[in-house]
């Protein structure tokens, strides 16, 4: 690999981008042939590969080799987040499928693996998130077109697991919440997600740059796509939590607008406010189960608010601009979660109290239209009311005495 010399000439003979690229440098000079060698190799790695060629080479690949090979193309394109939740599924995909490399995976394989996954009692949400990885794959490698027609998803027939505390659960656990002083990340985290709509994502990735204390806002810059940023007001509520957490940061000096609010906790208590706390879970989970709320999830606090906010009658674009990214489905699923509404549609659906007995107006409503159509048309023959022949058939005629 490299130079050659065939006859008088010298050849080049390199792999870029995985291609193969063999061909004469029309010089006889060796100098002039390294020269030549170097800049026709930087030519070549700003080429844009061949997507024919691509999909050959990507889909000789295994399930697990071509997510690593797919991960590493992307990085640009996508957050840290989305390739660990690539690699994620990839763990019970690569134990399926093993070295079968992609262009031999066929419908029937993903079939098979839906069932052995049901088997082991995987929801079928979960199971959709994995095959999705492998649809990624083989949309890249150009063969997607073979399953298209015919791969068919699991139905997710499991409920929406949202739901949304009451005012006085949801009092009982910021009391409680308050209580202790280890929990003030576990406190603050839940309150940016009670009363302001923020994900867990976008929680960790706050830094105090982000915080407008005198503006009262803060700005979203990382969520789960990029609609979901955005710069939702604060209220008093979030503002009271942020000062607590900011006074806490101060006695460590972790306050600079690089730093994280929420920041990296690792053995022997040492800390790093330059990197994201990876979880609260551990605080969480004994919040909860302290306010005897252990059913509650984090994330039912955006739920909490989402409702609230649909109950009280906020325009949908307003919801929006504050919490991200909510699709209609979902706004109908928060709109109805609490029992409150519910109650209150029933009430409405109460039919109208009926006229007493000895009233004038009592008469059965068949009778009373009866008379109405009597009066109106009263008939040339006597006591026949004669209909046209527009309205039903054949020509009928109805006597009005009984």
């Amino acid at each position: 690999m490299g130079l050659w010399k065939r006859g008088k000439q010298y050849w080049l003979d390199v792999v870029v981008n995985g291609e193969r690229y063999r061909e004469p440098l029309g010089t006889t000079d060796w100098r002039r042939a390294r020269e030549l060698e170097k800049s026709r190799i930087a030519e070549l790695q700003k080429r844009p590969p061949d997507p024919t060629k691509r999909a050959r080479t990507f889909g000789g690949l295994s399930v697990g080799q071509a997510i690593e090979a797919y991960a590493d193309d992307r990085r640009a394109q996508v957050s840290a987040r989305m390739i660990a939740w690539w690699r994620e599924n990839g763990v019970p995909l690569s134990a399926f499928f093993g070295e079968k490399p992609l262009r031999k995976i066929a419908v029937a394989d993903l079939t098979a693996y839906q069932n052995a996954r049901r088997d082991l009692g995987r929801a079928p949400k979960t199971i959709n998130g994995e095959l999705s990885v492998v649809r990624q794959l083989l949309k890249h490698a150009k063969l997607w077109y073979r399953f298209a027609d015919d791969y068919k998803p699991l139905k997710n027939t499991k409920p929406p697991a949202g739901q949304a505390l009451t005012n006085e659960a949801q009092a009982r656990l910021f009391e409680v919440a308050k209580s202790k002083r280890a929990w003030i990340f576990a406190y603050v985290a839940a309150t940016l997600d009670f009363f302001c709509g923020l994900r867990a994502c976008e929680i960790r990735a706050l830094q105090w740059k982000h915080i407008s204390f005198e503006e009262r806002r803060l700005s979203v810059r990382r969520s789960k796509t990029p609609a979901g940023w955005r710069d939702p007001s604060l209220n008093e509520a979030c503002l009271e939590a942020l000062r607590e957490l900011h006074a806490r940061a101060q006695e460590l000096g972790f306050t600079d607008p690089e730093h994280f609010l929420f920041v990296w906790h690792g053995r022997d208590k040492k800390l790093d406010p330059n990197r994201p706390m990876s979880s609260w879970r551990t605080a969480w989970r004994s919040l909860r189960n302290a306010a005897g709320l252990t059913h509650v999830r984090f994330h039912d606090g955006r739920h909490t608010a989402l409702t609230r906010l649909a109950e009280k009658g906020v325009p949908d674009w307003v919801i929006r601009a504050q919490f991200g990214h909510v699709s209609p489905a979902m706004m109908a699923v928060y709109s109805h979660v609490r029992r409150k509404a519910l109650n209150e549609a029933a009430e409405a659906l109460e039919p109208d109290a009926l006229p007493s007995q000895g009233s004038d107006d009592a008469a059965r409503p068949a009778e009373r239209v009866m008379s109405h159509v009597t009066s109106q048309s009263a008939p040339a023959r006597g006591n026949v009311i004669e209909f046209p022949k527009g309205i039903g058939s054949p020509h009928w005629t109805i006597s009005a005495t009984g």
